[in-house]
């Protein structure tokens, strides 16, 4: 079995008997997709030999953003895009990471909380950019949002890319002086009463749906406390260009927080997959219940029509005239705009085994995706042990101690 179907698998072999009662109906149509992608059960294109020796189906694609089968393809059209984008100048990684006091009010009001941290992270950014006292100038920022931790927990933080320097109001490159984006105490000061000031203006107007049976003024005393508080944001060293963090955020654009070769076991009742600890930067395993893994996988599915990679400054689509006057300054190609014709799939090409002819395409099967029919009834005693493949054994780690990696 292919790697990437571990996932599937899973869903397939335990998500039958998993409560789905508590669960909202995006979480359910992403459980959906995942388990009948690339299956008979959304349909398929037939190719045949033209000499009658062999015919092939191929099956449909569920296109979920939560899928890990069709996360490849979507995360290199995206950063063939991005290359095209990115100016050939130094970049900074900036990480604004939301306080976990705030992790209960985020749950039931997700929404509303991803726009208002994109937008807090760019008007903190691009005010104090735009300040001659550090660039004076617009700036290119690309940011992503990512829900979790490296043990799947809850941890919703933005990456921003950040050019380093910026287009002046008269039109022309300025490069930021030295290795020195912005003093982080700036930073954090204004990021936490930008956010402080909206959360407090949507929960006095009722914008804001208070979780569970907490009360306004237990909201408004956490929100009085976190003034006092050290918010997190870091500014990393300055990268000599951007394109090493545009490829490390891509891993996340599309599919499931976990890739799939991090699982080392399962079975019906529990997971094993290894993590990277950031405190001590070593690969560690951790074990979840199957009932918790599959809750935490489905508690970062996106809101849907919510864009959780957005392009502002510079690097905003509206902006690709002032890039290319950029890159006058700067060097590199000049971006051409995007049509929607360059991300169509090119066509498939399979050859007969037995004459080597190239299959011609016979006809298409469309069938509906409900939710009804979306979860095949397979027992959890029916689990099927994903296989091991080159690169990837799944080992027991109760029968086989200390052995966890390569």
């Amino acid at each position: 079995m292919d790697s990437n179907r571990i996932i599937q698998n899973i869903f397939n072999s335990c998500f039958p008997a998993y409560d789905q009662s508590s669960l909202p109906l995006k979480d359910i149509k992403a459980a959906q997709a995942i388990m009948q992608c690339r299956t008979p059960a959304l349909g398929y294109r037939t190719y045949r030999c033209p000499n009658g020796h062999e015919e092939k189906p191929l099956y449909h694609s569920c296109r979920h953003r939560s899928c890990p089968l069709c996360a490849q393809k979507a995360r290199h059209d995206w950063v063939e895009r991005q290359k095209q984008r990115l100016l050939t100048c130094a970049h900074y990684h900036v990480i604004f990471t939301l306080p976990h006091e705030y992790l209960p009010l985020w749950q039931y009001n997700r929404a509303w909380f991803t726009q208002t941290f994109f937008r807090v992270c760019r008007d903190t950014l691009i005010a104090l950019l735009g300040d001659e006292r550090f660039l004076g100038a617009l700036p290119g920022i690309l940011m992503t949002l990512h829900t979790w931790g490296r043990q799947l927990n809850y941890h919703p933080h933005i990456h921003c890319l950040v050019t380093a320097g910026g287009i002046t109001a008269a039109g022309v490159w300025k490069p930021s002086a030295g290795d020195f984006l912005l003093p982080v105490r700036v930073v954090k000061t204004l990021y936490r009463g930008k956010l402080q000031a909206a959360i407090k203006a949507a929960l006095k107007d009722g914008t804001l749906v208070c979780p569970g049976k907490t009360c306004m003024g237990e909201l408004l005393q956490t929100h009085r406390a976190l003034f006092q508080k050290q918010w997190s944001v870091r500014i990393q060293e300055k990268y000599a260009h951007g394109r090493g963090v545009m490829l490390y955020l891509s891993r996340y654009l599309k599919g499931s927080p976990l890739h799939p070769q991090q699982i080392v076991y399962c079975d019906s009742k529990r997971v094993v997959f290894r993590y990277l600890d950031h405190r001590d930067h070593k690969v560690k395993p951790l074990s979840l219940p199957m009932p918790e893994f599959i809750r935490r996988l489905l508690w970062h599915v996106p809101v849907p029509g919510i864009h959780v990679v957005r392009h502002y400054g510079l690097y905003a689509s509206q902006c690709r005239e002032q890039r290319n006057a950029c890159r006058a300054v700067l060097g590199g190609c000049l971006e051409a705009a995007f049509s929607s014709r360059q991300s169509e799939k090119e066509p498939i090409e399979w050859y007969c085994r037995t004459c080597g002819e190239a299959l011609s395409y016979v006809y298409t099967v469309k069938l509906k995706r409900t939710i009804e029919n979306s979860i095949n009834k397979v027992p959890v005693d029916g689990f099927v042990q994903p296989a091991a493949h080159a690169e990837h054994r799944i080992r027991d780690p109760d029968t086989e101690p200390g052995r966890y990696f390569h």
